[in-house]
C-alpha cells in the first residue's frame, strides 16, 4: 500500500468497504514499517551506487576526469519556512540518475512524547537507547535544510561513491552553494556552480516585472505591457538555449532579441538575428522585403529601462554558467515522484517520507523492477501477477 501512498487509516478503510476484517493492528504495522525501512535503504543503496559509476563513466566518456557534475534541488511537505521535513536530491547529468539524496526531519513523535518528563531519571534512561532511533536530524530554519543536506551529501561523496561532485547546478540560491564552497568538502579542490537555465530565465521575467510595478508610466499599452514581458523572457531563455555551447553566440542573441523588437520598416536591426527565427530574415533571403512590415516596435522609452537588465543578465560570468544548457527537471520530476508516494495531505513521520524517497530513487533509477528487489529482501513471494505487471510497464 505504501506504493499507493496509503498507511493505516487508508489499509483500514479500504477493509472496512470491501467487507474485509481488519487486516492489522498498529503494533504490527510499526513492525512492517521497520522491516520496509530496512529493505528499501539495502537497495536504494545498491542502486545509488550503481547510478554513481555510470555518471562516472559517462563523464569520463565527456572529458571530465575530475569528477561528476551533479542537480541539486530541494522539496518541502509544506509550503513557506514552517515545514518539518524535506528531502533533498543529487541527480548526475548525463545518467540522470540520483547519485545521493537526504531525508531532513524537525519533529520525533517520541522526544515529543517525552518533553515533559525533562530532567527526570526516567528520561535520562530513555534518551540513552533513543538517541540512534530519534528521527529528528535537523535543527534550525525548514529553508536551511537544503543547504545543510546538499553540504552533507558533497562530505561523504568520496567515502560513498570514491569521487567528487566538481559541478554543481543550482537554481540561482547562492545560501547552497556558498555553503558548499565553506564547507571544502574536498580540500584544495573547488566546486564549480552551473546554473539551471530554467531558473535563469524566470530571473529575466522577475526583473521585468519588478521594474514594471515600481517605474511609473512605464507600463501600459504601447509599453512594458506583462505579454511584452513574457515576450522577452522567453526569447532570452531561447538564446540561452539554442547557444549552450557558445558564450558569444548566447550574448549575441540575447541582444539581437532585443534590438528585434525595436526594428522598424525604417530603422530594421536585425544584423545578429538569426534566419532560424527572424521573419525579417527569411524575407531578405528570399528577396520579399518590399512586402514585409514590422509590427509595432518597443519605444526608446522601454528600451532605456530595461537595458541595466539585459547588461546585467548577459554578463559573461553568467553566461559562463549557462554554458552546456543545465536544467534541474530531473530533480523537480523526481520531487514529484516522492510526493506521489507520500502525499503532502496525509500526516506521517520521517520514516515513511524514508520509505517513500527509496522506493522514488529504485523506480527512478531503475525502474519498477526494482520493487522486485525488495520484496526479495523482505522474503516475499515474488508472484507471477506482480513479476508481468512490472515487466509490461516497463516496457509500456
Amino acid at each position: 500500500m505504501r506504493l499507493l501512498g496509503v498507511g493505516l487509516a487508508g489499509i483500514m478503510k479500504f477493509c472496512a468497504f470491501m467487507e474485509l476484517p481488519r487486516p492489522i493492528f498498529q503494533s504490527c504495522y510499526d513492525r512492517a514499517v521497520n522491516m520496509i525501512l530496512i529493505a528499501t535503504k539495502a537497495v536504494r543503496d545498491c542502486s545509488i551506487k550503481k547510478a554513481a559509476e555510470d555518471e562516472k563513466k559517462k563523464s569520463e566518456e565527456n572529458g571530465l576526469h575530475t569528477g561528476i557534475t551533479v542537480s541539486g534541488d530541494g522539496s518541502w511537505r509544506k509550503r513557506g519556512f514552517s515545514s518539518l521535513f524535506g528531502i533533498t536530491s543529487l541527480i548526475g547529468w548525463f545518467t540522470g540518475k540520483i547519485v545521493d539524496i537526504e531525508v531532513k526531519s524537525k519533529y520525533c513523535k517520541a522526544c515529543e512524547h517525552w518533553k515533559n518528563k525533562l530532567d527526570t531519571a526516567e528520561y535520562e534512561e530513555w534518551l540513552e537507547t533513543h538517541a540512534d532511533q530519534c528521527q529528528s536530524n535537523h535543527e534550525g530554519s525548514s529553508g536551511k535544510m537544503e543547504v545543510d543536506a546538499v553540504i552533507e551529501m558533497f562530505q561523504r561523496s568520496e567515502a560513498l561513491h570514491g569521487l567528487k561532485y566538481a559541478n554543481y547546478i543550482g537554481d540561482g540560491d547562492s545560501k547552497t552553494f556558498k555553503g558548499i564552497l565553506d564547507a571544502k568538502p574536498y580540500e584544495n579542490f573547488e566546486v564549480s556552480k552551473k546554473e539551471c537555465i530554467d531558473h535563469v530565465q524566470k530571473r529575466m521575467g522577475t526583473r521585468l516585472r519588478n521594474l514594471r510595478k515600481k517605474t511609473k508610466n512605464l507600463g501600459g499599452k504601447g509599453k512594458l505591457t506583462m505579454k511584452l514581458i513574457d515576450q522577452l523572457t522567453i526569447y532570452y531563455g531561447l538564446a540561452i538555449r539554442r547557444n549552450s555551447n557558445s558564450l558569444e553566440n548566447m550574448r549575441n542573441e540575447i541582444w539581437a532579441t532585443l534590438f528585434h523588437k525595436m526594428s522598424t520598416d525604417e530603422n530594421p536591426q536585425h544584423e545578429k538575428c538569426s534566419e532560424s527565427w527572424c521573419e525579417w530574415k527569411k524575407a531578405q533571403a528570399t528577396g520579399s522585403l518590399d512586402s514585409f512590415h514590422h509590427k509595432p516596435a518597443l519605444s526608446n522609452e522601454v528600451f532605456e529601462a530595461i537595458r541595466p537588465i539585459y547588461e546585467d543578465l548577459s554578463r559573461d560570468e553568467l553566461l559562463n554558467r549557462c554554458l552546456g544548457g543545465y536544467t534541474q527537471n530531473s530533480n523537480e520530476s523526481f520531487n514529484s515522484t516522492v510526493w506521489h508516494l507520500a502525499p503532502k495531505n496525509y500526516s506521517s513521520g520521517k520514516k515513511i517520507l524514508q520509505i517513500a524517497s527509496d522506493i522514488a530513487v529504485c523506480n527512478f533509477n531503475d525502474g519498477l523492477i526494482n520493487v522486485l528487489r525488495i520484496m526479495k529482501v523482505m522474503d516475499m513471494n515474488i508472484g507471477p501477477q506482480s513479476y508481468n505487471f512490472c515487466l509490461e510497464t516497463e516496457a509500456a
